[in-house]
């Protein structure tokens, strides 16, 4: 190149790289003319997009909040009315997991059915109204209290508000979350008359919302535009469908109504937010993704364990919640909700959660629980294996060691029927359907090691089932046992299992119900003030004088002079007091459901004479049996009837978990009355929520006056369910107006509720009809013959406008003599066989046979706080309760025609539960039934399959439902139990409420006995009975025939009894003992292979055969007793099994 081209280029060069900069500064002038100054807060990001409607929710005013709208087109920013309770102010999303926002940002606190916000529509046309065409972006930050599946908690809607004056279905929009997704709804409006509108929802598919986390959730949309919806959820977008009505071209319907936030449908609960909410924003155009992901920004905390809390001696179990239903291990770390511990590294069953009311409540769905421990794992080769129902992670050290899958099985009823596995191990419980297995080979070195597992519980409606969850450690090719930082050794094997789980999920009552006295020490506070005031306000009236001590006739308190009063009046004559140890067995039957065990005879004939019975009284109702005694009389009495598969016609939730934990607790009767009535809780688990179930009824809450009214205020208003009362003094009004208050609004006569054909111009009807089909009823108590409502004192109720607790406070007040009368009335006819008032449940023009007996006793009950165990007491001390029970045919016949003046109780039979339990309890077997469950592996939705678990006592069992007779569908072992217990009364199902069972003998009753499974069980001298260990033990002969009485009869033999038994057992009984015989070992069944995800497969259907026949083989009997002797010996006990003497309470 030459000098001068040199030269040229140069000087261009430098003319360009003199221009480039005037050309930039040009530009970055032009540019800063167009380019907005960038958003500093979360607030001027929304504001940036000019949304119509716009709540941060930072400052409020009595009134409510005002809109931080920017679109310059309206007039004055809309306002957000306060409708009932004012949403408090609480944190919102705030750094360092949510950068966006600065750390004073505030929420806004919802309280489902307490209050919500609404924004009034200033005309037609409005901003507020969307049509065809429109487009709507709708974002908010939320974080839920809950999220229940089938709830739909509102965040903002246009119409279906219910108010008067407007349309009910005039959903113009309406953005929720429900369950854990998110929801977009609205009414379409047909462009052509003769089409029927629809509602159009879209709800997402694996949104992963958890409750107790924030979350941000938006969706985009236009109207009338199909595939044109989006939504986000944490700044990412989600799938998701038209579940209802489909996608369409259809135009929302349009009217004037209002925008609701946080509520909807007149301010249900049920469709009520439930939680905190922040920035909520509405916008007349769709969004772009980019900036709406931009609205979401989480920085995850690093989660921590403290191992130097972690003990080394147990297990702490830790339970976390806010977990996404999703069958992910990604998500944020979960919220800490309590803690406990234990012996060891099983999850069969993990204490229950209580409300402040000490009211079993559901966790949030689902869960994670975390069990810890500093332990010593064994030195040299070992297999580790862990069985989980969903997806767990085993960490050794912080190092992931092994992880099961996540519950993945269809519930379509076609799936494979899997065999047994023997192959990890030689005795090996087989795996459980619905659970996963996994195992590792680890090398120990003796030292402690930092042993964590975890596991996801539920999600996706399913059950939080634990199916029988454990980590397990063994030697190559050897049994596998129980990992436990304890010396407590449990192997894998059906023998040592089974009874470890019984003890396990025994122990936990008591676990629970020390839970309930953590969780509801104030509401206990509160009760015993309502106890004082009730105290206070019998005490001024006038008080019922004790009648004077009757000459010649015997007593031991009040209760025996007010009997006595009329005894010496009509000269009738006391029947002769019971025995020693015939009072024992009537009291214990009485108290804990069963006869007394021989340790407790043995301890009672141990006390001094004149002390044995009051000893007995204190013993027996401390016992933990109270409660299970007196579970099926309420199960009946409330209509308690849950159904294990594919709810029908009055189905229920169990609540009868939560009348067990009731008298477990000696709950006062009327918190139970009132918690029955609030029926808050969980509904499918075991809470009181499971009253308010009444499944394809046309009137709920009319089927639970009914209930009410009947089992507390003696009011049968079966008739009035459709009508006036032919033979009562109710109208259908009546009725309805409580079922009115039991819904807490007007309550429908519905048609199905009428008589059909009704003519209301007739006057050839026999019944009286004063309401008509479709009429509302108001609540109102309209039963002031027996109390008249007035004011109650201040703090008495929580909330002043629930009508379901003015019912509860109501029936409950002290003025209420009826309340306390019912009650007293249905314990003294369970003592005695017969009421002071009868029917029990139908008190219209009956008079009391002992009217001052029953005031008294009325009265003693509410001052000592509605105490169900010191009105029992009372008639357990009473002379009355210790005579001999009337056997004369003819006072038993007349019992209904004239007024009793009990000279002695009434003979009475035992109950079903009561004949099932004593049969264990005597022969010291488990129950071994089986569990109350068709869906066992947990595939089905929790609202159509429940699981009651393995009965421990009668009162757990159920209807099998299996209406389709379909052997795979069956429950064998728990079959037999249902048979026996219906033959004596007993009902599987509970449509109605009942009161009195039917107590008619029929021939199926001792033939059950004689020669059914149960009785055969009873009788067989299994290595598992402990009239085979009775046997065993070197006593002589008498010994062994008087123990065996006195465990099955309660009594010593008479001497022909004796005589009898001696000459049938005598010949072969000092050879009876076969020395070095070994225990049977039970043959290995195919049990928990079958459910309702398989039932359809032929195999299944075979193994439900099997099982069959296994039961009616009955147990095995044992080797270690000379046949030929052992025969005799179960005569002997068959005898006494099928003598009257055995089903009579003495």
């Amino acid at each position: 190149m030459n000098h001068l081209a040199y030269v040229k280029r140069s000087l261009c060069l430098l003319s360009l790289s003199l221009a480039l900069p005037l050309f930039a500064s040009a530009a970055d002038a032009e540019k800063d003319k167009t380019t907005k100054p960038k958003p500093t807060s979360y607030r001027e990001l929304i504001l940036s997009h000019q949304p119509t409607l716009y709540w941060d929710f930072e400052e409020s005013t009595p009134e409510g909040y005002t809109s931080a709208s920017a679109d310059k087109k309206q007039e004055k920013p809309f306002q957000a009315l306060v409708s009932g309770q004012a949403p408090k102010t609480a944190a919102g999303p705030r750094p360092s997991e949510f950068p966006l926002f600065d750390h004073k940002n505030k929420a806004a606190q919802f309280k489902a059915g307490d209050g919500f916000l609404r924004v009034v529509d200033p005309g037609e046309k409005s901003p507020l109204d969307f049509t065809a065409g429109d487009e709507i972006t709708i974002e908010a930050w939320v974080n839920l209290n809950s999220t229940d599946s089938g709830r739909h908690y509102y965040i903002i809607g246009k119409g279906r508000t219910n108010r008067k004056g407007v349309a009910r279905d005039n959903q113009n929009y309406a953005l929720r979350v429900t369950g854990s997704e998110i929801s977009f709804l609205f009414r379409g409006k047909p462009d052509k008359k003769d089409v029927k509108p629809n509602y159009h929802r879209w709800t997402s598919s694996g949104s992963g919302i958890s409750a107790h986390n924030w979350h941000h959730v938006a969706v985009t949309y236009t109207f009338g535009k199909k595939k044109s919806l989006k939504a986000y959820v944490d700044g990412q977008s989600i799938s998701g469908k038209w579940d209802m009505g489909g996608d369409t071209t259809y135009a929302p319907v349009v009217d004037n109504d209002e925008v609701w936030i946080g509520s909807s449908m007149g301010g249900s609960a049920r469709s009520s937010f439930d939680g905190l909410m922040d920035e909520l924003a509405v916008y007349r155009k769709v969004i772009p993704e980019k900036e709406i992901k931009a609205h979401f920004k989480y920085v995850a905390p690093k989660p921590r364990i403290d191992w130097t809390a972690i003990p080394s001696d147990r297990v702490q179990v830790d339970i976390y919640e806010g977990i996404p239903n999703k069958k992910s291990w990604s998500f944020r770390p979960p919220r800490f909700a309590e803690t406990f511990t234990q012996p060891h590294f099983t999850l069969i069953e993990i204490p229950n959660r209580y409300s402040a009311k000490g009211v079993k409540v559901d966790r949030p769905d689902p869960f994670l629980v975390r069990a810890m421990s500093k332990m010593t794992l064994p030195k040299g080769k070992k297999r580790i294996l862990v069985r989980a129902r969903n997806g767990s992670r085993l960490y050794i050290d912080d190092q992931l060691v092994l992880e099961t899958p996540f519950h993945n099985i269809s519930g379509s009823a076609h799936g494979k029927v899997f065999d047994v596995d023997l192959s990890l191990s030689p005795n090996i419980r087989p795996l459980h359907r619905g659970d996963h297995e996994k195992v590792v080979e680890y090398t120990g070195d003796g030292k402690p090691h930092r042993v964590r597992f975890e596991m996801i519980v539920g999600g996706s409606r399913h059950r939080p089932d634990f199916g029988e969850t454990a980590v397990f450690i063994g030697d190559p090719g050897r049994d596998f046992q129980l990992l436990t930082p304890s010396d407590q050794v449990v192997m894998l094997t059906d023998a040592e299992w089974l009874p470890f789980e019984r003890q396990y999920r025994y122990d936990m009552i008591a676990v629970n119900a020390e839970r309930r006295r953590e969780a509801s020490q104030e509401e206990d506070q509160y009760w015993a003030w309502r106890h004082k005031l009730a105290k206070e306000e019998v005490l001024k009236q006038p008080q019922v004088k004790v009648p004077a001590a009757s000459k010649g006739l015997r007593a031991n308190n009040a209760v025996d002079h007010f009997i006595n009063q009329r005894l010496a009046k009509e000269k009738a004559k006391q029947s002769a007091p019971l025995s020693d140890l015939a009072f024992l067995r009537r009291l214990s039957l009485d108290t804990t459901g069963t006869v007394p065990a021989p340790a407790l005879v043995k301890e009672y004939l141990a006390q001094k004479p004149e002390a044995r019975r009051s000893f007995a009284i204190e013993c027996l109702l401390n016992d933990p049996g109270w409660a299970d005694n007196w579970v099926g009389y309420w199960q009946d009495v409330l209509a308690e009837n849950p159904n294990i598969v594919n709810p029908t016609l009055n189905n229920t939730g169990p609540f009868r978990w939560w009348i067990h934990e009731s008298f477990y607790d000696n709950k006062p009767f009327d918190r139970f009355l009132t918690e029955l009535v609030m029926m808050e809780g969980s509904k499918y688990f075991g809470g009181p929520a499971g009253f308010e179930m009444a499944s394809q009824n046309d009137a709920p809450m009319a089927a639970k006056a009914h209930i009410i009214g009947q089992a507390f205020l003696g009011l049968n208003m079966k008739c009035a369910r459709c009508h006036d009362a032919p033979f009562h003094d109710f109208k259908q009004r009546d009725l309805f107006s409580l079922a009115a208050m039991l819904k807490r609004s007007p309550q429908g006569v519905p048609k199905t509720s009428s008589i059909p054909g009704f003519d209301p111009k007739s006057n050839s009807m026999l019944v009286s009809v004063t309401l008509l089909p479709g009429e509302n009823v108001t609540p109102k108590w309209t039963f002031e013959e027996l109390v008249k409502p007035g004011k109650f004192p201040a703090n008495y109720l929580r909330s002043d406008k629930d009508t379901r607790e003015q019912l509860a406070a109501i029936m409950t007040s002290p003025q209420n003599e009826r309340f306390a009368n019912v009650i007293v009335n249905r314990v003294w006819k369970r003592y005695m066989g017969h009421g002071l008032v009868e029917p029990v449940d139908d008190w219209d023009g009956q008079e009391p046979s002992h009217p001052e007996l029953l005031k008294y006793l009325s009265q003693q009950f509410v001052i000592h706080g509605y105490d169900l165990k010191y009105l029992s007491r009372l008639i357990f001390e009473s002379d009355l309760y210790q005579r001999e029970a009337s056997t004369d045919i003819t006072k038993v016949q007349g019992l209904f025609d004239t007024t009793f003046n009990f000279s002695s109780p009434v003979l009475r039979r035992m109950e079903a539960e009561q004949i099932v339990d004593s049969l264990f309890a005597i022969c010291g077997k488990p129950l071994d039934a089986g569990r109350m469950c068709i869906d066992i592996d947990g595939s089905r939705d929790y609202h159509s399959s429940l699981d009651l678990g393995t009965p421990r006592r009668a009162w757990q069992f159920t209807s099998p439902s299996n209406e389709r007779d379909r052997p795979s569908l069956a429950l064998p072992f728990g079959q037999p139990f249902i048979t026996l217990m219906k033959t004596f009364g007993w009902r599987d199902t509970r449509q109605s409420p009942l009161t009195t069972r039917e107590y008619t003998s029929t021939a199926l009753q001792p033939a059950i006995l004689a020669n059914g499974v149960l009785g055969q069980r009873f009788t067989r001298l299994s290595d598992d009975s402990a009239f085979t260990e009775l046997a065993l033990q070197d006593q002589s002969l008498e010994a062994l025939i008087k123990e065996s009485f006195l465990k099955a009869l309660t009594r010593e033999p008479t001497p022909a009894e004796l005589k009898l038994f001696t000459e049938l057992l005598k010949p072969g009984y000092a050879e009876r003992v076969n020395r070095g015989a070994e225990i049977v070992s039970r043959e290995r069944l195919p049990r928990n292979l079958v459910g309702w995800s398989n039932h359809l497969s032929p195999r299944a259907n075979e193994i439900k055969v099997e099982l069959e026949a296994a039961v009616k083989q009955g147990d095995p009997p044992t080797k270690r007793l000379n046949d030929d002797w052992r025969n005799r010996y179960e005569d002997m006990l068959w005898s006494m099994l099928n003598s009257p003497e055995f089903i009579f309470v003495p």
